[in-house]
């Protein structure tokens, strides 16, 4: 084994948590230098926004992984050991970004001696290691080897010839990947080979365009691991630096990250299950206020309409004499009641299931306007280049729902004396199909005082919420907004992607609910 092994053998790695600053992780020579175990080190709880072992100020070194205005930084700083004395440390650091959690890798160094010999040391150490790489033999290890971390620590090297190299592999490896080690630094090309077919490129093109900019090489994706025959997710981080004379150099970790993929496969179906329940308990609502409005208007329209008919004959009948006149007032004033009775019920009717909507969504929502227009004397503009747009009935419905919604709205908080709404359809690329998608566009925008910042984010706001749900059930977006500063008025835009329309199990539930009893 080389010099620069064994000197790199003698740092101390740490792996910290980012959020919590707490000690995930720590190697032999790192327990030894702090004399606390592994398990002291994780119930360490950091002290004034530090790691519990600095003592020295190790946050500004820190702060430009977290910006990634930095790939790694070296530096100094004092450690603190179990007895309380302190000794100083060279460091160096880097940020390791994961999909649960971001760990802070730190490679230290105690300080003991002339620090200017030590500097030089390293150096000769370098470019020691450099010529043996390009010469092709002997082992490079980078300082940021982690003998026993939670994933597979690595040093990957691309040849200016073009030649693949991995020098370094901890023991990870057949863990993380399912072979040994000695296979792996053998034969690189392993590793490709064990990424799925269609996730191949991604890896490519990920390393590709680290190589040409010199930035973190993040890639996530899948592997056939064939001694446990299952597919493995894993994340693979790793900081690319271009050494003269020997090609890119990269040196990071994989872990493995299939359990939070999994979570996150659950999380997902989880949300469709509930979106799905939550669109069939709309589908059934609506279809529940389409069977109220038919008999409100069949039934007791009908009703009311027989009662006006007896009443218009006995007031024909009674006469106008003048013992008759107290009974022929109260017949018309019993006839008035029912005329008021009968304009109530085509009213609730209408809001339960208007029946413009026969017409089209553009001659609805003109309607609705017009409608607004004269309860609160705000006129209201329609603008639509399309005489009519095509919907699914639901869909029709639930852009009208979504319409009346944004009026009420208006006219409970706005305080508006002017509405304007647009509705039209639009084309948009598909960037999963790759194609151009029909959508459906409505915005809805008034003059009034704006809706406030501390409303926008109301978890309990169910107008909005409501709204935004009506949207998402049908794959499209809905967004509300205020006026920028200096103007007035909220604006409500409404994004609904024409093709698909709801998945196959919402429509299928739509339709049910549809079909006719028997």
């Amino acid at each position: 084994m080389s010099n620069s092994t064994s000197s790199n053998s003698n740092a101390g790695v740490y792996l910290i948590d980012a959020d919590t600053l707490r000690c995930e992780y720590a190697n032999r020579t790192a327990q030894f230098d702090l004399q606390y175990s592994m398990a002291e080190l994780r119930e360490l709880m950091p002290r004034d926004g530090e790691p519990a072992f600095v003592t020295g100020s190790l946050l500004p070194l820190l702060a430009p992984l977290l910006a990634d205005e930095e790939q790694e930084i070296e530096g100094e700083t004092s450690f603190r050991r179990k007895n309380g004395a302190t000794f100083p440390v060279s460091v160096r650091l880097l940020l390791w970004r994961g999909p649960d959690k971001s760990l802070f890798i730190i490679i230290a160094r105690e300080i003991t001696g002339d620090i200017r010999t030590l500097r030089k040391r390293d150096e000769e150490q370098l470019e020691g290691r450099t010529a043996a790489t390009s010469t092709g033999i002997g082992e490079a290890q980078p300082l940021a080897i982690v003998a026993n971390s939670p994933g597979m620590v690595f040093q990957y090297i691309q040849g200016e010839d073009g030649g693949h190299f991995i020098p370094f592999i901890s023991d990870q490896c057949i863990n993380v990947l399912g072979i040994e080690v000695e296979r792996l630094k053998a034969d690189p090309a392993l590793l490709v080979d064990l990424v799925l077919p269609e996730d191949r490129e991604s890896l490519r093109s990920s390393k590709a365009q680290s190589a040409a900019s010199l930035a973190i090489w993040n890639w996530e994706g899948r592997l056939w691991i064939e001694s446990y025959g299952d597919v493995k997710w894993v994340s693979l981080r790793a900081s690319p630096r271009r050494e003269k004379g020997v090609g890119v150099i990269w040196e990071g970790i994989i872990i493995n990250v299939t359990q939070s993929r999994l979570r996150e496969k659950e999380l997902k179906e989880s949300h469709k299950r509930l979106k799905e329940m939550s669109a069939h308990a709309m589908a059934a609502r609506e279809h529940e206020r389409i069977r109220i409005a038919q008999e409100i208007h069949d039934d007791l329209g009908g009703n009311l309409t027989a009662i006006k008919i007896d009443l218009d004959w006995l007031a024909r009948h009674i006469g106008s004499g003048g013992d008759n006149l107290p009974l022929l007032a109260k017949v018309r004033t019993v006839s008035q009641m029912v005329d008021r009775t009968m304009h109530s019920i085509q009213r609730i009717s209408r809001d339960l299931r208007p029946g413009i909507m026969d017409f089209g969504i553009v001659a609805a929502i003109e309607w609705e306007a017009k409608e607004f227009g004269k309860r609160l004397g705000v006129p209201c503009e329609v603008e639509c280049s399309q005489q009519d747009i095509d919907l699914e009935p639901d869909m029709a419905v639930a852009v009208f729902r979504i319409f009346q919604e944004a009026l009420t709205n208006i006219t409970k908080h706005a305080r508006a004396s002017r509405v304007w709404v647009r509705l039209e359809m639009t084309s948009r690329l598909n960037q999963k199909q790759g194609v151009n998608q029909k959508q459906l566009e409505m915005e809805v925008r008034d003059n009034g005082c704006g809706i406030s910042l501390t409303d926008l984010r109301k978890l309990d706001s169910f107008g909005i919420r409501g709204m935004v749900e009506r949207a998402s059930f049908l794959d499209g977006k809905l967004t509300v907004s205020r006026g920028q500063e200096g103007t007035l008025g909220t604006t409500v835009h409404l994004a609904i992607p024409l093709v698909p329309v709801p998945e196959p199990d919402i429509v299928r539930s739509v339709m049910e609910l549809k079909a006719p009893r028997s």
